[in-house]
């Protein structure tokens, strides 16, 4: 740091002769004149007067801030010791040199000026908090609200972009738009979906989710149609909600139950034994394009795809200057790759492997916060194809409430 701050203000390289070097370097302090990187070396002698015999003179080289050697130089006549610049580095002398390059200065000025005007707009857009919400709806919704690549940062009002875009997307909650330079930080937050809300007070019965039989069953309020060791079809009535009065007639109640039961379940899936892999010829193409403000300039001529089996690479890479100004500049590089489809024998362990994963997300997805009691698998390779079949027995709750029906509202006296 000290060592740019030095460029910026200019270095000097100096030799400096003199009689007593430590009355030099007093004097430098004296002053506030800061040296450092000095050397010393003896030169031959130097007359002392009459009767006086002569003395060595000392040579030094060091370096010194150009302000610093302008104040030495002045002094350097009556303190009796001889200065002398050897080379100058730094900001100063290169403004100096430029001073009759008129054009090459207007350039400079032009392109400081233009990297200015660049910086006011937005050129690189960023999404962060989304998680439902694709980060690609996002920024379309912001473009027909006028918020795109190369608006104008100092005109952004994020206060009436976040009441119009929750209004389009009302998965969203809350957004912000954070403008640094040209890059844009655009933040959300997603709504949190609203959880079914049951009353207490509205009627209901408790039916069966999933087939099985029953384990266990509490009887929260209602009326218990089963017991443990009973079987139940899905959609089966559980917990009645029609009460007995204390007068003629029935009332109506919101049952509650959980009721606990082993569950059965038989799935399969298949993979070709045969497969289709690529065999890289070897031929390469690549084509690049240029994105100048969020438009796109192709440096070749034929669009199409060079071949019609191949792979596809695509490079984007953008563009700043330091500070982080990012330009609105961006090179594309779309890479092709030939192969050839080949028929090969899969592997049966590798097919097996991934059928059982396959299978074992699908079981976890369909028992939920239940658990597998056991479980069996079984594959065979037949035709040309491996099957494998999963079949488990698992326990899970399995009430589920639902409303009255008009049957069930007349008998227990409800209009």
């Amino acid at each position: 740091m000290q060592r740019a701050l030095n460029l910026l203000r200019g270095i000097a390289r100096v030799e400096i002769v003199c009689r007593y070097p430590e009355r030099f370097l007093n004097l430098c302090a004296a002053n506030g004149i800061e040296l450092w990187g000095i050397e010393r070396s003896e030169t031959g002698t130097a007359g002392g007067g009459a009767g006086v015999p002569g003395s060595a003179a000392a040579e030094m080289r060091a370096y010194m801030r150009i302000e610093g050697f302008r104040r030495l130089r002045s002094l350097s006549i009556e303190r009796g010791f001889e200065l002398r610049r050897v080379a100058r580095r730094g900001a100063p002398p290169a403004i100096r040199r430029l001073r009759r390059r008129y054009v090459l200065v207007a350039g400079l000025a032009m392109c400081a000026l233009l990297t200015r005007a660049l910086s006011l707009f937005v050129w690189d857009i960023r999404v962060a908090g989304n998680e439902r919400v694709p980060a690609r709806t996002i920024l379309e919704e912001l473009k027909t609200l006028g918020f795109s690549y190369g608006s104008f940062g100092p005109g952004v009002k994020s206060e009436e972009l976040a009441d119009k875009l929750i209004l389009k997307i009302p998965e969203l909650s809350w957004f912000a738009v954070n403008i640094r330079g040209s890059r844009a930080d655009v933040l959300v937050r997603e709504r949190i979906p609203k959880p079914e809300i049951v009353y207490g007070d509205t009627p209901a019965m408790v039916i069966a989710s999933k087939s099985g039989l029953i384990t266990k069953i509490s009887v929260l309020e209602g009326m218990a149609l089963v017991k443990p060791g009973d079987t139940a079809e899905k959609g089966d009535l559980l917990v009645t909600g029609i009460l007995p009065g204390r007068a003629s007639g029935s009332r109506a109640a919101h049952a509650l139950a959980e009721i606990e039961a082993r569950t059965w379940y038989e799935m399969s899936a298949q993979m070709p034994s045969e497969t289709v892999v690529k065999r890289y010829t070897g031929e390469k193409k690549r084509r690049r394009a240029i994105i100048i403000a969020g438009k796109k300039i192709n440096l070749y001529f034929n669009s199409r795809i060079p071949w019609a089996v191949c792979d596809k690479m695509t490079d984007r890479q953008g563009f700043a200057l330091p500070g982080g100004v990012v330009l609105p500049l961006s090179l594309v590089t779309e890479s092709y790759s030939r192969y050839e489809p080949l028929a090969a024998k899969q592997d049966a362990k590798r097919a097996e492997t991934i059928l059982k994963r396959g299978l074992a997300e699908r079981l976890r997805d369909a028992v939920g916060s239940g658990g597998v009691l056991a479980a069996s698998w079984e594959t065979r390779e037949e035709g040309g194809v491996v099957t494998v079949t999963l079949r488990a027995e698992c326990r899970e709750q399995i009430a589920e409430s639902r409303g009255f029906t008009d049957e069930e509202r007349e008998r227990a006296g409800m209009r």
